[in-house]
């Protein structure tokens, strides 16, 4: 019954398709642009971390101010931060730097105005194509996988950690797991739970975009893109050890969510651009 409802909506769709596209014509498109990028989530703040953001797509007309656009995209992400001391705890911190490449397919709809202004919205898939992972410099050969924290000790029925956003939910689940109330929760933490070694294949994001045409068929467009899942969960420590648990700076909470936050300044060319809008002026004359 499910496969006869697909299948007739695909016909209605190609038969629709024509009216549709009454007229219309489809454009592709040519995308070169660059990224300015951060992590929420990793304790590296400000959008530090550069990225390339290539590729092609194309514009499917809907109506006359509407269309649909296809891409596929090499789209480079991450985060950054440069040496530094710790002035509060006395401590020299290193740097972090996160490479995140990522093949993207991203859905847009875009509203336009006298074809010269558009507003976009869609969703975006992305795939991570090349992944690196450098503190002081040293690669920590981090992997893709499920991106969660996990229980140092091999044990059968326990509770997600990743439920847990602070440090009451979580020394709720460890004493509901068996662990003795009686020990503190800060020594308790690092002997029980593994941090995340590493990154999610799969990102999906949330994009907007704002396009303006410049000159024949060349646009400039502002995207803003952020996750819709989390691509890692971890906890964060003092000392390099992992004994003590950040908890003094009220910024930072002990397991943290992390998400890819980018903002890209990107160049589109438009192929058959000419074309469509002659098409349009004589649908108008022809109506």
């Amino acid at each position: 019954m499910k496969r006869f409802r697909i299948v007739t909506l695909l016909l209605a769709f190609l038969l629709a398709a024509p009216a549709l596209l009454h007229a219309q014509i489809v454009k592709g498109e040519l995308i070169l642009g660059g990224n300015i990028c951060q992590v929420d989530g990793d304790e590296c703040y400000h959008y530090r971390k550069p990225g390339v953001h290539v590729g092609a797509g194309a514009l499917i007309p809907i109506t006359s101010w509407m269309d649909v656009g296809l891409e596929v995209l090499f789209n480079q992400k991450g985060a950054y931060k440069g040496d530094s001391i710790n002035q509060h705890l006395g401590l020299y911190t290193g740097t972090y730097k996160l490479n995140l490449n990522y093949a993207e397919i991203p859905v847009m709809i875009y509203l336009t105005d006298k074809d010269r202004y558009s507003l976009g919205v869609g969703v975006s898939y992305g795939r991570i194509v090349g992944l690196q992972e450098y503190v002081n410099g040293q690669s920590t050969g981090i992997r893709l996988g499920d991106g969660q924290i996990h229980w140092r000790e091999d044990r059968e029925g326990l509770p997600d950690l990743t439920q847990a956003t602070d440090l009451k939910q979580l020394s709720k689940l460890l004493i509901a797991a068996g662990y003795p109330q009686d020990v503190a929760i800060e020594e308790l933490v690092p002997q029980t739970i593994a941090n995340s070694d590493s990154y999610r294949a799969h990102d999906f994001n949330i994009c907007a975009d704002v396009r303006v045409r410049i000159w024949e068929g060349i646009h400039a467009e502002l995207r803003y893109q952020y996750s819709l899942a989390p691509i890692r969960s971890r906890l964060f420590y003092k000392d390099t050890n992992e004994t003590i648990l950040k908890t003094d700076d009220s910024r930072v909470q002990p397991l943290q969510r992390q998400y890819n936050n980018s903002i890209t300044l990107r160049v589109v060319y438009l192929f058959n651009e000419h074309r469509a809008k002659a098409n349009k002026e004589a649908s108008k004359k022809g109506q």
